[in-house]
C-alpha cells in the first residue's frame, strides 16, 4: 500500500491486514463522495498489493454508518445546486468489496443504517458486537435502498431484505445473525474479530486472487440488476417532494410525517424510527424562536471550508498553518497539527538541505499513521539548481504537499513535482499524488498557477526521462495548482492587498480561466484565504467571500512548538494590531519588494528603511558621509563596514564563487551584500533571542495582535499556554459557532424578528474564545 491518509478514514496495516476505519464522527459516519472515493481506493490498492489479504472495515464504537449524509443534500438545496449525485460510484464500491481480490471483513458496533447496511452486506465476512443494530430507512424519507438491496439480498434471501426495506424496523445483532446478515456474533467483539484474522491470515494472496475470481463468476449480480438499481436511485433522489423532506429533515429535525412546533424543532413520537443520516440530534428548544425561523443545526468545525481540500490533502479541517522560514514553523509546529487532523507546512526558507531532508524524517516520525504535512517550496532565482535539488527531496520522501512560495512563473523543478505525481489507477481515474497550494497576491502570478503547465517546460522534463509522456498529457489538463492560497496583508512579503478585494478578483479569475481551459468537473482549483485572520470574525470574514480553505502565520509564531527565541514570544506576546510595519525585504533588497515586521520595541523597520534610501541615493559604500558610516557601523552593524564586507564576501565565495567576482567589479552591488549583511544579522539576533532587541527582525502580521486582543483574559492569553493545534481547534470552533449564530439571526430577521443581542454575558471576557471542552 502507497497511500494511507485519508479525510474520512483512518487506515493502518498490521501485516497482511489492512484496517479501515470510517472516522466521520462530526457526521455520524454519514456516506458523503469522498467516503465511497476513498474506501474504494483503499480496497483497490489492496486487491493490487502484494502480501494484503485482508481489510477490516470498521466504524466508531457507537455508530458504525448512517447512511448517506443528508447534510450534504439539504446544503445544496438550499444553495440552488443539483442535489442529485452519482449512485454508480456507491454500486462499484459494494462490488469491489465483494469481488475484488482481498477478503472484506466487517466489524460492526452500534447502528448500521441505511448506506452502511449495504458497506456491511458487501462483505465477505461480518462479526458483530451485540451493541450492533441494522436498519433500512429510506422509505420514511420516499427513497429506496436500491444500491443496498441487491447486496443484502444475496446475504439474507429476498423476503427477509424486502421486510427491512419496507418496514423501517431496526434489528437487533442476534436477529441480524439469525438471518444471515451477520456471520458471526459475539461481545467483546474485538476479540472475535481477533480470532477470526489469525485464521484468514493463514492464507495465501494467490489463493486469496484465485478464491475472489471463483466467486466473480458465481455472482447473481448481472449488469441489468445494475442499471435498474441505478436508474430507481437516481429518480427517488431526484425528486423533488423527496429533496424537501430531506431538507426539512436536516435543517429542522421533523420527518415527513411530523408537524414543526414553534417552540421544538423536534416533535417527540413513540417509538422514533432508526436515523438515515447523522443529522438527526435532540435540540433544546429555543426561546422566542418563530416558528418560521428554527434555530439551524450546530456546525461542526470540521464542516468548514471545502471538504475537496480535506479530501486531497487527507486532512479533517480546511485549514493549514503556512511556512515560515528557517524552521519557524517547527518540526514540531507541523506534526502537532498533523496529528490534530490538520495540514501545516514545514519552513525551510533559508535553511540546508540536509536540514530540511532531518525534518522530513522526523516530521515522519512524529505522526500517527495516515497522518499528513507540508513541505515549503521557494523559487530560487539566484540558486535555481537549489530548487531542482529541493524538489528531488521530495520526491525521494513521498511528500504530497507543498507550498509554492515567491514564484512570479512557474519553473522547471516546480512543474516536474507537479506532473511526477499524476498517473491513473486501475480503472483508469485520475490519481493526483502532488499537492501545490500556490501563494498568491497578485492575478498575473495566479493566472499562472490556475493554467496547465507551459508546453516548454513539459517538453523539457520529457527530453529529459522525467517524466513519462502519459504524465505530460494528463498535466495538460490540469491546473498547475490544485490550490490557490491568496495573501492579504499578511506577515512577511506580501504587496499589502485588501482581501474583500483580492478574493472576488482571485475567484472570478479561477472561473473564468476553467472555464476556457474546459477542465473537467472537479478539476476546478480550490481558492483559500492567508493573511489577518486571527479571530473568528476574520476566519468568518474570509470564509463568507468564498475560501475554500484558511491558512494561517502569525498567531503561530507565538506558540510553544514554533522555531524562534522565547525572547521574540515574549514581544509578539504584547503585541496590538497596530504594532506592525512594512520594510524593506533583505532577500530582494535592491528590487525594492518589502516584508510586514514587528515595530513595537524594534527599530528593525525604520533601520532597514534607511539603508534602502542610502542604497538608491549613493552608488557605492565610498559615497557616504563619514557621519552616516559611523552611525552604520555603531550602531547598526556593530562593527566596520570593511568587516561585514569581509564576511560577506566569505560567504559569497562559499555558495557563489562565479558571482564573487562580477559583485567586485561593482561598487553598487557590493554595497547592496553589505546591506542586506544586516537583514540577516536581524533575522539571527531574533532566532537566538540575543540582548540587541532593537534590531530583531520578526516577520508578522496584524493577526496576532488581532488574536491578542481576542484571548486576553484566557489560558491563551500567556504564550507559554498556546500549542498551535490547540489554537486551531478553539479558532475553528468558534468560527462554526458564530456562523450558526449568525445563520440564526439571519433567518429570525427573515421571519420579521429581532434578532438576539449580540453583548457579551455579563462577567465573560469580552470576545474570549470558549473552552474547547465545550461540547458542538
Amino acid at each position: 500500500m502507497d497511500r494511507l491518509t485519508y479525510s474520512t478514514l483512518r487506515v493502518r496495516e498490521q501485516g497482511s491486514v489492512l484496517f479501515a476505519q470510517i472516522h466521520r464522527p462530526e457526521a455520524g459516519n454519514a456516506i458523503n463522495a469522498t467516503l465511497v472515493h476513498e474506501l474504494d481506493d483503499v480496497v483497490t490498492r489492496a486487491a493490487r498489493a502484494e502480501h494484503t489479504t485482508v481489510v477490516v472495515l470498521e466504524g466508531l464504537p457507537e455508530v458504525f454508518c448512517f447512511g448517506a449524509d443528508f447534510g450534504v443534500i439539504s446544503d445544496a438545496a438550499r444553495t440552488g445546486r443539483d442535489t442529485s449525485f452519482d449512485p454508480e460510484p456507491m454500486y462499484e464500491l459494494f462490488r469491489h468489496m465483494a469481488y475484488a481480490d482481498v477478503l472484506t471483513v466487517a466489524h460492526v458496533r452500534g447502528k448500521a443504517n441505511a448506506g452502511g447496511v449495504g458497506l456491511v452486506a458487501a462483505c465477505d465476512v461480518v462479526i458483530a458486537d451485540e451493541s450492533a443494530s441494522f436498519s433500512l430507512s429510506e422509505l420514511l424519507f420516499g427513497l429506496i435502498p436500491a444500491v443496498v438491496l441487491p447486496y443484502l439480498i444475496r446475504r439474507t434471501g429476498f423476503q427477509r431484505a424486502h421486510y427491512l426495506a419496507a418496514t423501517t424496523q431496526t434489528i437487533d445483532a442476534r436477529q441480524a445473525h439469525e438471518w444471515g446478515l451477520v456471520d458471526a456474533l459475539g461481545t467483546p467483539s474485538e476479540a472475535l474479530l481477533k480470532r477470526h484474522l489469525q485464521r484468514l491470515g493463514r492464507l495465501s494472496k494467490k489463493g486469496v486472487t484465485r478464491y475472489k475470481a471463483y466467486l466473480r463468476e458465481l455472482s447473481p449480480l448481472t449488469g441489468h440488476t445494475k442499471d435498474v438499481a441505478l436508474a430507481t436511485n437516481r429518480q427517488v433522489f431526484g425528486d423533488p417532494d423527496n429533496v424537501r423532506a430531506i431538507r426539512r429533515y436536516a435543517e429542522e429535525g421533523v420527518f415527513p410525517w411530523e408537524t414543526a412546533t414553534p417552540d421544538a424543532t423536534v416533535t417527540p413520537v413513540p417509538d422514533p424510527p432508526p436515523q438515515p443520516s447523522p443529522s438527526e440530534t435532540t435540540v433544546e428548544p429555543q426561546h422566542q424562536r418563530p416558528a418560521a425561523a428554527p434555530q439551524p443545526p450546530a456546525l461542526s468545525p470540521r464542516a468548514l471550508g471545502s471538504a475537496h481540500f480535506r479530501a486531497a490533502h487527507g486532512v479533517d479541517y480546511a485549514y493549514a498553518a503556512g511556512a515560515m522560514y528557517k524552521g519557524i514553523a517547527s518540526v514540531g509546529l507541523v506534526t502537532a497539527l498533523g496529528n490534530a487532523g490538520m495540514l501545516g507546512f514545514f519552513g525551510t526558507g533559508g535553511l540546508p538541505l540536509d536540514e530540511i531532508d532531518d525534518a522530513i524524517t522526523r516530521i515522519r516520525k512524529g505522526l500517527a499513521p495516515g497522518r499528513a504535512f507540508g513541505m515549503n517550496l521557494l523559487n530560487n532565482p539566484a540558486d535555481p539548481a537549489l530548487e531542482a535539488r529541493t524538489v528531488e527531496l521530495y520526491l525521494r520522501h513521498g511528500v504530497r504537499s507543498v507550498e509554492a512560495s515567491a514564484y512570479l512563473h512557474p519553473t522547471l523543478p516546480l512543474v516536474h513535482y507537479r506532473l511526477a505525481g499524476l498517473g491513473t489507477d486501475a480503472e483508469g481515474r485520475l490519481r493526483q499524488d502532488h499537492h501545490i497550494v500556490a501563494k498568491v497576491s497578485r492575478t498575473e502570478v495566479a493566472e499562472h498557477f490556475l493554467r496547465p503547465a507551459p508546453e516548454p517546460l513539459v517538453r523539457r522534463l520529457l527530453d529529459d526521462g522525467l517524466i513519462t509522456p502519459e504524465q505530460a498529457a494528463l498535466g495538460a489538463r490540469l491546473p498547475l495548482a490544485q490550490d490557490l492560497c491568496v495573501e492579504a496583508d499578511s506577515a512577511g512579503h506580501t504587496d499589502g492587498g485588501n482581501a474583500y478585494v483580492l478574493m472576488p478578483a482571485m475567484r472570478a479569475l479561477r472561473d473564468r480561466v476553467t472555464r476556457e481551459q474546459g477542465y473537467a468537473d472537479g478539476a476546478a482549483v480550490r481558492v483559500g484565504a492567508a493573511g489577518g485572520i486571527g479571530t473568528p470574525e476574520a476566519a468568518l470574514a474570509a470564509l463568507t467571500l468564498g475560501a475554500d480553505f484558511l491558512v494561517t502565520g502569525s498567531i503561530n509564531q507565538c506558540t510553544v512548538e514554533a522555531g524562534t527565541s522565547d525572547a521574540v514570544k515574549d514581544l509578539l506576546q504584547g503585541l496590538g494590531v497596530h504594532d506592525t510595519e512594512y520594510a524593506p525585504a533583505g532577500d530582494m533588497f535592491e528590487v525594492g519588494a518589502r516584508v510586514q515586521a514587528v515595530r513595537k520595541s524594534t527599530f528593525f523597520p525604520a533601520r532597514a528603511q534607511k539603508l534602502y534610501e542610502l542604497y538608491v541615493r549613493h552608488d557605492s559604500l565610498d559615497d557616504l558621509d563619514p557621519r552616516t558610516r559611523t552611525t552604520l557601523e555603531n550602531k547598526y552593524f556593530k562593527r566596520s563596514l570593511d568587516e561585514v564586507w569581509e564576511e560577506t564576501r566569505a560567504h559569497l565565495a562559499h555558495r557563489f564563487p562565479d558571482r564573487l567576482a562580477e559583485v567586485e567589479r561593482s561598487p553598487k552591488q557590493k554595497m547592496a551584500h553589505v546591506f542586506r549583511w544586516y537583514f540577516v544579522h536581524s533575522t539571527r539576533l531574533a532566532l537566538r533571542g540575543a540582548d540587541q532587541r532593537v534590531d530583531y527582525q520578526i516577520h508578522c502580521g496584524p493577526a496576532l495582535g488581532a488574536f491578542n486582543t481576542w484571548v486576553r483574559g484566557t489560558d491563551l492569553e500567556p504564550w507559554r499556554g498556546r500549542r498551535v493545534d490547540v489554537i486551531a481547534e478553539r479558532l475553528l470552533r468558534e468560527t462554526a459557532a458564530l456562523l450558526t449564530e449568525r445563520l440564526a439571526a439571519y433567518g429570525v430577521l427573515a421571519a420579521g424578528g429581532t434578532p438576539p443581542s449580540s453583548d457579551p454575558t455579563p462577567g465573560a471576557a469580552p470576545g474570549g474564545p470558549a473552552p474547547l471542552a465545550t461540547a458542538e
